[in-house]
């Protein structure tokens, strides 16, 4: 029985439309995998709820949820690179040596095809005939330069290590959501065994999940349209989102009056809402100069079991001083 690759990209799922989170648990789903496992987080990592800070969405937004409430194994089996600055440290050093060297020209060079496919709205479809040749290439080109180690992220090795995890894992049905970068040297060591997990049509959820991430990441060519379409959603999430855009578009009461209404209501669910909901809360209510509410709001986010890192740093931000928003780019303190 084969393992089944089901490719991670990272934040890039809130970007690619028609890969996101939910897209890979279809994908995922579609398989009737006996069990899940993941190469982007080490073993034991699912005992602290604190793994859900990774910054692979696809896993804690839709696809472990979903894996454990249909009774399926989980398990993480990935090996973390020992130092994850030493790529861009040695091209600083080689930049500060010798200028335009030319290790870092053939770098460059392997590497602006990744950017371009990057900059795609990718399925993944796109995301196997594209980033996936991109990236084997470039992994290529540094183990040519630098042989196995900072140079190419220690992916030889790590790959041997978490191939040695596999082992008991053969014979059973099982998806394997490893990180893109990883596929070539896993696929390298598990020829004939690793096959490519088949693309799904688009679901309903997963256009809705498509929607919340536009609203979020703020690139929005008409935002009326796109409010109109999130408060046809019912979840907490798309209030968040519609917060998001309303701040965005310079509507701080109205986006205040959103979230009031959201608490209300149960806003448990996905896993990171109830942390960035409620720092949200607490910004709003400082900008609307109701102090005590905003502290309320800020230690609400401290007092949950998880609140993803960036939400407690700005409830604790919060906490100390009230928030201001970030100055235009240009404008200096008086």
């Amino acid at each position: 029985m084969p393992f089944f690759l089901v490719p991670l990209v990272g934040p890039f799922h809130l970007r690619f439309p028609r890969y996101n989170a939910v897209t890979v648990r279809d994908v995922t789903r579609a398989l009737e995998p006996e069990t899940v496992v993941t190469s982007a987080l080490p073993p034991g990592a699912f005992d602290d709820p604190a793994w859900q800070d990774v910054e692979e969405p696809a896993l804690w937004m839709a696809v472990v949820p979903w894996a454990r409430r249909a009774g399926l194994d989980v398990a993480a089996v990935g090996e973390p690179s020992p130092d994850p600055d030493a790529l861009e440290a040695m091209r600083r050093y080689l930049h500060e040596m010798a200028g335009r060297h030319p290790a870092l020209e053939r770098l460059a060079e392997a590497r602006a095809p990744v950017e371009e496919a990057l900059q795609r709205a990718l399925d993944l479809d796109g995301v196997r005939e594209r980033l996936l040749p991109a990236l084997a290439e470039l992994h290529a080109v540094r183990l040519e330069l630098f042989g196995d180690g900072p140079g190419s992220d220690w992916l030889e090795e790590r790959a041997e290590r978490i191939v040695e995890r596999l082992a008991p894992y053969r014979g059973r049905r099982t998806a394997l959501l490893a990180p893109a970068d990883q596929a070539a040297p896993l696929r390298a060591r598990l020829a004939g065994e690793l096959v490519d997990a088949p693309n799904v049509p688009p679901t309903d959820e997963a256009r809705t999940r498509a929607l919340l991430d536009t609203a979020v990441a703020g690139e929005v060519d008409d935002p009326g349209r796109l409010l109109a379409a999130l408060r046809e959603r019912p979840e907490s999430e798309a209030r968040l989102a519609e917060a998001e855009v309303l701040i965005g578009n310079g509507h701080p009461a109205e986006a205040l009056a959103t979230l009031r209404e959201a608490v209300r209501g149960d806003f448990s669910r996905p896993v990171h809402v109830p942390g960035w909901l409620l720092a949200r809360l607490g910004q709003l209510y400082d900008l609307d100069g109701r102090r005590d509410d905003a502290r309320r709001a800020y230690r609400g986010v401290l007092a949950l079991d998880f609140a993803p890192a960036a939400a407690r740093d700005a409830a604790r931000e919060g906490l100390e001083r009230p928030f201001a928003p970030p100055a235009p780019p240009g404008d200096t303190p008086a």
